[in-house]
Order: C-alpha cells, then structure tokens, then sequence
C-alpha cells in the first residue's frame, strides 16, 4: 500500500482548526482508489481540510492509495456518473460496515463555481466520512452535516471551514467505539443529499 505525500502550499492557512473538545484521540485509515480522477493539487489541499475539521472531532486521519482496506474507509470518485444514478447527489456513503464512499467529481465541477471546488469536496469528504464513523442516518440543523448546505454555507467555506455540532463530535466518538470495521456490502447504502442547494437558492450552480 503506497502512502499518499503532499507538499501542501500557503493556502492551507485558511483552514487551520482548533479540537474544541477534550475527548479521546482516535485514528482512522482512508484509503482512496487508485484511478483517483481529481487534479493533484485539489485533492492535497481537499485531503488536508478534511483532516484539520476532522481534527475538530478528534479523529487523525490517515491516507492512503489502494482499492479498500479491512479497517477504515474506502473513497472512490466518479467522472462520468449517469444522471439516474442517485439523482441530486454528489455522494453517497455506506456507513453500515463497508465504510466505503463514492463521490460524483463531475457533479461537483458542474455545479460549483471553480473557485468553490476545492472546498466543497473537502466537505464532501468530511461529511460522507462522518456518516461513516457514526454509522447511522443522520444530519444535523446546521455545519457539515447539515442536510442541504444553503448560500450562507457555502460563501462560509471560501474562507472557514464549516464546525460540527456537539451532538456530531459526540456521535463520532461513540460510532468509533462501536464499529466493528468488516465488509458489509450487502447492507443498506446510505445516501446523502447534503450537498445540494436548497430548491430556492441557486448559489453554486
């Protein structure tokens, strides 16, 4: 398994976080398949988000390159995802045991302004990732997991990422406690629609 190594740039000062609570430290393996369809630097600086607001929860997080793992989460990305397939969503996660994701990169390209893109998959991640670590269905009135991010979020993630709820941070640290970390693909998928617009706010398409 070759270890992913970025040289990351000035840019990351934007997303620097703080743990905000006093819980235990866990450590999560992603591991991202091989045929990983977005430009290099994009996803270094999407990686690196994701790990400072999953720092937030206390959670390190270490990446990887191959096609799964035993213990951990899988991510893979889809360019030409067909438009039937999970219609509105720009991921989807399987929280119940396979703790793999898939992420439509062409739809986020196609319904994000460049210069959100970068960002925005960084959520994506983080929050197809926390379903995962908690392993239920579930979003949050407001943050990452909100289900439906609205204007106001996503002018927040040019310059901040957005935070977690307590309720989240304390979901994923008992998720983690819990989770028994084998293939499960015959159970249930989980899909989120977390990463659509609201139907009257058009910012970001």
């Amino acid at each position: 398994m070759k270890l992913i190594r970025f040289r990351i740039g000035p840019i990351l000062a934007l997303f620097t976080l703080q743990p905000a609570y006093a819980v235990t430290r866990e450590e999560v393996t992603v591991c991202l398949h091989p045929d990983v369809v977005v430009q290099g630097q994009t996803l270094a600086v999407a990686e690196k988000l994701a790990e400072t607001m999953l720092a937030e929860a206390s959670v390190r997080s270490d990446w990887c390159s191959g096609r799964a793992v035993r213990e951990g989460i899988s991510i893979e990305f889809s360019e030409r995802t067909p438009e039937d397939f999970h219609p509105g969503a720009v991921a989807f996660a399987r929280p119940y045991g396979s703790g793999q994701i898939t992420v439509f990169y062409d739809r986020i390209l196609k319904r994000y302004p460049a210069n959100l893109v970068t960002a925005v998959l960084g959520h994506v991640l983080v929050h197809e990732m926390t379903h995962v670590l908690q392993g239920i269905d579930r979003h949050s009135e407001c943050g990452v997991m909100r289900a439906h991010w609205t204007s106001a979020d996503l002018n927040q993630m040019a310059t901040k990422p957005l935070s977690f709820t307590a309720e989240d941070i304390e979901l994923i640290q008992r998720g983690i406690e819990a989770r028994t970390w084998v293939r499960a693909d015959s159970r249930p998928e989980y899909r989120t629609m977390a990463m659509r617009t609201t139907p009257n706010d058009s910012a970001g398409r």
